[in-house]
Formats: structure tokens, C-alpha cells, sequence
């Protein structure tokens, strides 16, 4: 099932709010967001200006990815004051079709796993008995 999460995407004046995979297994050197096109259309950001190519490994071996030079900022819908927000990088991945977390994303809002196989999770400031419910994996999903 995944864990997704929802989030808030500001990038300039622009904003969406999606359902956000949870990925572990995406490494990062610091907060980064990666994104599909669609969503990167919606935030302004498509057709680029200004950004650069970079290659990035993934388990289906390397791919390369465009990065813009805006940054945005994230946060973590969790319907209630005080919810995380992040400065991250951002990348535009023309091979997906959702919204991914890297892990030091995930460390940075705060997201605590309790269950990859059952999609649940709760925020690092919930009471420990507190568990959420995964979002619903975007329509146009695999």
C-alpha cells in the first residue's frame, strides 16, 4: 500500500496540495521534493527557463532528471495550527506520476511510519496513540 501523506507545494506565488509518497528509499543530500510534469505545469515551473539536468540513480538503474533553480517550500497538511514547513530543493522527474518525499524530507516535517504495509503513520508531535490513515494514491497512479 505506501504511506502518502498530504502536502502543500509552494513554488513562487503558486501552490497545489497532493497526496505525497513516502519513499525511504529516495536518498537525498538534504530536503528535496520530486515531482511529475503535471505537477510541475500546475506550479509554473513547466516549460522550464532556467534549470539543469542531473543524473540520478534509482532502482531501475540511472536517469536523469531537470532541476530548476526556484526552491519550494513544503508543507505538511496535517489540519490543525502549527503544521511543518520546509525550504527543499525540488526535481522534476519525467518518469513518475506522483509527488515523492526523500528521507531527509520526511525527517525534516516530522512523518513517523508505523505501518509501509497498512499505509500508516502519524506526526513526530502526536500523542503516541495517534495513528493517520494514508492519503489515496493519485488517480493517475499506477
Amino acid at each position: 500500500m505506501g504511506v502518502r501523506v498530504k502536502v502543500r507545494i509552494e513554488v513562487g506565488n503558486r501552490s497545489v496540495v497532493v497526496p505525497a509518497l513516502v519513499n525511504s528509499g529516495y536518498e537525498a543530500e538534504g530536503p528535496e521534493i520530486s515531482v511529475p510534469m503535471q505537477v510541475a505545469r500546475e506550479l509554473g515551473l513547466w516549460p522550464l527557463e532556467r534549470f539543469r539536468i542531473a543524473e540520478v540513480e534509482t532502482a531501475g538503474g540511472p536517469a536523469h532528471v531537470y532541476v530548476p533553480t526556484e526552491r519550494a517550500k513544503v508543507r505538511l497538511v496535517l489540519g490543525r495550527p502549527g503544521e511543518p514547513e520546509v525550504d527543499c530543493h525540488i526535481v522534476i522527474d519525467p518518469y513518475t506520476n506522483e509527488v515523492l518525499l526523500c528521507d531527509h524530507l520526511i525527517d525534516a516535517l516530522g512523518i513517523v511510519v508505523v505501518s509501509f504495509g497498512r499505509g500508516l503513520w502519524r506526526h513526530k508531535d502526536d500523542p503516541e496513540d495517534t495513528i493517520r490513515q494514508s492519503e489515496q494514491r493519485p488517480p493517475n497512479s499506477r
